[in-house]
């Protein structure tokens, strides 16, 4: 996926990591390609013709450019409508005692499923990565980036840790659906946070880029996009954190006209940034802590 307003890397999310040579280099491809546009000998008409279909282009792909990315999952619901699988409350607690704490099911094997408690119904996520039941889509990375993933929270050590070895964590196996969930989509995340941050500094509110990481963030913010289900006592904690950033992506999402009001709509943004920064240092610590 390119993204071309990234300025920060998705490493550079802690720490304010951009210059001015940063800002240079990554302009808008929009600019570029109005400035490269051939103007002479070439009727006002044809020239003008010539800019629109450019800008046609960039916002045909606008979704490819600045969407954070997610990958298919089966639906939760069958052909007839009702979900696919279904547990009584009894049922899901043979299944979290039989698998010592925690029900991991893939994304391929109905990961949401209904919890029936008496007259109660819950839709839980019991998989590893927050699920769109909207759109059957999960915020999952490939699995060739979780090393990577992995290692990026585990090194972000707050000073009472400085120094602690790998081996003091639990291991990516050994973490929670919620915990790999959380530094999942703070990784996915993180490339539109500084997109946004860059049209904030820069003005830039007219750029494509912006509508389609409000989407993104006010889908994020939805009912429809379900938080692995809390299995242990930190769990519960880290679940009421991600709520919190789950309104504020909403947030974000639903700001009408930023460019008019950008004292607020920053104010919102740099909450937002601060408490995922804050994600990396939680999730640090719960993965020094056994369940």
């Amino acid at each position: 996926m390119k993204k071309i307003l990234l300025v920060l890397s998705t490493i550079c999310l802690m720490g304010a990591c951009s210059t001015e040579k940063d800002k240079e280099t990554h302009q808008p491809e929009d600019t570029e390609i109005e400035q490269s546009s051939p103007a002479q000998d070439k009727p006002e008409e044809e020239i003008k013709k010539k800019e629109a279909e450019s800008k046609e282009t960039i916002k045909s792909n606008e979704a490819d450019k600045f969407s954070i990315p997610t990958v298919k999952v089966p639906s939760p619901y069958n052909e007839e409508g009702n979900m696919a699988k279904e547990h009584t409350l009894e049922e899901y607690m043979e299944m979290i005692e039989k698998h010592g704490g925690i029900v991991r099911f893939e994304m391929d094997d109905y990961p949401v499923r209904a919890i029936d408690n008496d007259n109660i119904r819950d839709i839980t996520n019991l998989g590893d990565a927050f699920i769109d039941i909207s759109v059957n889509a999960a915020y999952q990375i490939p699995e060739s980036e979780i090393p990577v993933v992995y290692e990026w929270f585990i090194s972000t050590q707050p000073d009472d840790l400085k120094g602690t070895p790998a081996s003091e964590y639990r291991t990516w196996e050994e973490a929670t659906n919620l915990e790999r969930g959380i530094m999942q989509m703070v990784y996915l995340t993180a490339p539109s946070l500084n997109d946004l941050g860059y049209i904030i500094e820069n003005d830039e509110f007219d750029h494509p880029a912006l509508q389609v990481i409000q989407q993104d963030f006010f889908q994020l913010g939805s009912p429809s996009v379900l938080i692995p289900a809390p299995q242990t006592a930190t769990d519960m904690t880290m679940f009421d954190i991600m709520l919190n950033i789950k309104s504020q992506w909403e947030q974000v999402g639903r700001f009408e006209n930023p460019a008019e009001n950008k004292a607020e709509f920053e104010k919102l943004y740099k909450e937002l940034r601060s408490e995922t920064n804050n994600l990396l240092v939680r999730i640090n610590y719960v993965l020094t802590q056994t369940y």
